[in-house]
């Protein structure tokens, strides 16, 4: 028997008290009338739309998305309907059901743009960023004043390496509305990739003017500063930024840079652990740090510094090992090889000098060369790069999981960590093992600490048989040759020893001054003392702080201002000329010198070095001992000074060896095309040895 239809006024009446419920929030009572609606109407499908937004509120996804679907049937036409589906698609994680929906909304109601900015939100959670600014574009045409619409495509482009195209977008932006905040933040990002501090410094400003308590606004005022040199000024905006936000990662990592620009290791350590401290799943860049700054304190050991990096592995590697997977690549120990180089350094960074020739000379019959790219900033250094390889990959804005099955998807043989503990490193998807053989090379004088990293690819200088192994996770991989090195194009000829038609003998440290440490300062001042006629040129003074800082140092071991002369950081044409006014470089400790060892080398002033038990004590040594200097090489510090006073002392013995050096650096064996094929070996014993493991 058929039961008798509810009249319909009836039932608009019960929607409406529904609805009116509904907008009250009152939902359980709204539920049951929609419920009773369907009992009377089952396929009304304005009550199906309703109950089931109320279901996906109340956590009942699955009746919530059968009840619209059914609605959608009854009215296909009805943009709201699949509007509502795709935002509850999308809340689910339903991302590619979710883009389909907002596409056929779209379609619905062209004039709205409600959809198509779901549809932007669905895409950049996808990490498909072009789909994703160009859907902004859309949302642009249809609404030419949608300030939003300009910054979200200025922001993509950032990521992207387009800060020029950014810029204008924001702008565009900020023209229609010059009072927001993070339109003129975005500008200033933009500006700062491009190098114009100035400009980016002014709209932080003004952006930190406008809302006082915006936390990004200090942060990226400090991040200029610290670019600017102005080191005070970007600790007091890093303390701001913090005070008004304490959970931002990125905060704590620049003021602790900043910090270790100006020579304060303590600070920069507290910093970090104050990080950790309040949140111990806190994200492994913060530890990275912190075992950076532990290579450089020379109160910790060796062993206590590897132990640390046992901890950050224990921490973040051990979870994931339950998902490693077996690797199905071909077991042929002779194929072409799939090599991919991950880095965040592929631009203007003393990485890319060392390994850009390395990608340039590499035997492309014999392997394929992919390269991953960690990072925004793009110069002449990323095009030649990304040109010089097989395959580019712009991975900045990838997970470590996404980042992870593109390397399995790529079919990837030997990945190589060019970063290690340093900043933008991806060591967190190597930890995931995504290739079945992982090495480390370059970029980090020590051990990542990981399991998952197979090989350190080092020399035998920097790590002797038998001396370093125990301060690794990694199997030691040791090139014949050590690491490339190709002068830069605008060094200058080698002068005379400077001392030899001088009263003042000039010694010189051009590092990093996070590297000058008390120990090393009392060294230094006992050599003054012994050699009243020296001075000490110190590189890297950035500001008063940092030049307060290392004249209290000089002070309390009874040296003057007037034995010190102070220089700022200089383009690198200046900074090699300076050479020209050394005659004897001194080398930090127990971090050594590593690029700037090469730099002075080159420019014919020979380096005394401080060797120790770790690998990041022992950098000079491998340069020095490569171009047969090794009678600079000493190993206490009363060896140190005794070195110094001999050189100081024999001035025309001096000069043969600073007039030899370029002739030794060109004959040895750390040409880039020497490097390649040592390390081309080097690649082919780790794959026989993995297909002979099998």
């Amino acid at each position: 028997m058929r039961l008798p239809t509810a009249p319909a006024n009836h039932i608009q009446s019960l929607l409406q008290q529904a609805i009116s419920l509904h907008q009250a929030g009152q939902l359980s009572q709204a539920g049951t009338l929609y419920q009773q609606i369907l009992t009377l109407e089952p396929q009304q499908p304005d009550a199906l739309h309703l109950l089931g937004l109320i279901e996906h509120q109340q956590g009942h996804s699955d009746q919530a998305l059968a009840h619209i679907r059914q609605a959608i049937q009854m009215r296909p036409g009805d943009a709201m309907f699949c509007f509502n589906l795709a935002n509850m698609q999308f809340d689910l994680g339903q991302l590619d059901e979710a883009a389909a929906l907002y596409q056929q909304t779209a379609q619905l109601a062209p004039a709205s743009i409600d959809a198509l900015l779901g549809l932007a939100v669905v895409y950049r959670a996808q990490g498909k960023l072009g789909d994703c600014a160009g859907v902004y574009r859309q949302v642009i045409t249809l609404a030419p004043c949608y300030v939003a619409a300009y910054r979200n495509v200025g922001q993509i482009l950032l990521l992207q390496g387009a800060p020029e195209k950014a810029e204008a977008y924001f702008r565009k932006g900020l023209a229609l509305q010059p009072k927001d905040v993070d339109t003129c933040i975005g500008l200033a990002d933009a500006l700062c990739l491009q190098g114009k501090l100035g400009e980016a410094a002014k709209h932080f400003e003004m952006a930190r003017a406008q809302q006082p308590k915006h936390s990004g606004a200090h942060l990226g005022l400090a991040k200029v500063r610290k670019s600017q040199d102005r080191l005070d000024e970007a600790a007091q905006a890093g303390r701001q930024a913090l005070a008004l936000d304490p959970t931002h990662d990125t905060a704590y990592i620049n003021l602790a840079n900043t910090y270790l620009l100006l020579g304060q290791l303590g600070e920069a350590v507290q910093t970090l652990q104050q990080a950790l401290a309040l949140n111990t799943h806190r994200g492994p860049e913060i530890y990275s740090n912190l075992l950076f700054i532990y290579q450089l304190q020379e109160q910790r050991s060796a062993a206590e510094v590897f132990a640390e990096h046992q901890r950050y592995a224990q921490r973040f590697e051990a979870p994931l090992k339950a998902q490693w997977q077996p690797h199905s690549n071909n077991h042929d120990p002779d194929r072409r090889l799939k090599v991919g180089y991950v880095s965040g350094d592929f631009c203007n960074h003393v990485v890319a000098y060392f390994i850009e020739p390395i990608l340039a000379l590499h035997d492309k019959a014999a392997f394929e060369i992919y390269a991953y790219y960690s990072y925004i900033q793009h110069d002449d250094h990323t095009q030649r790069i990304a040109s010089s390889v097989d395959h580019w990959c712009e991975c900045y804005n990838m997970t470590d999981e996404q980042l992870a099955q593109r390397i399995r998807a790529d079919g990837i043989d030997i990945l190589v960590d060019l970063s290690g503990h340093t900043v933008f490193n991806r060591l967190p998807m190597f930890a995931r093992k995504p290739a079945p053989v992982q090495a480390t090379w370059v970029g980090y004088p020590g051990s990542t600490g990981l399991s998952a990293i197979d090989y350190r690819i080092t020399d035998p200088w920097q790590d002797p048989v038998g001396q370093t192994e125990r301060y690794h996770s990694e199997q030691l991989m040791r090139l014949p040759s050590g690491m490339a090195f190709e002068p830069d194009p605008v060094s200058p000829d080698i002068n005379e020893l400077p001392a030899l038609t001088s009263d003042v003998f000039m010694l010189a440290c051009l590092n990093n001054l996070s590297k000058v440490n008390a120990a090393v300062v009392a060294l230094w001042s006992r050599l003054l003392l012994d050699l009243p006629h020296a001075r000490l040129m110190l590189g890297n003074v950035t500001d008063a702080s940092t030049q307060q800082r290392l004249l209290g140092l000089f002070q309390q071991n009874s040296i003057g201002a007037d034995r010190l002369l102070l220089q700022p950081r200089v383009p690198m044409a200046d900074y090699l000329a300076l050479h020209h006014q050394i005659d004897l470089a001194l080398d930090p400790f127990p971090y050594n010198g590593g690029t700037t060892t090469l730099h002075s080398l080159w420019m014919g002033v020979p380096v005394v070095t401080l060797v120790g038990d770790h690998s990041v004590s022992r950098l000079s040594a491998a340069h020095l001992s490569r171009v047969g200097l090794n009678e600079f090489i000493t190993h206490s510090e009363d060896d140190y000074l005794q070195c110094v006073l001999t050189f100081a002392n024999d001035l025309p013995r001096l000069g043969q060896v600073r007039q030899s050096l370029r002739q030794r650096m060109n004959a040895s064996e750390c040409s880039p095309a020497n490097i390649t094929r040592h390390v081309e070996d080097a690649y082919r014993q780790m794959w026989r040895k993995w297909c002979s493991n099998l």
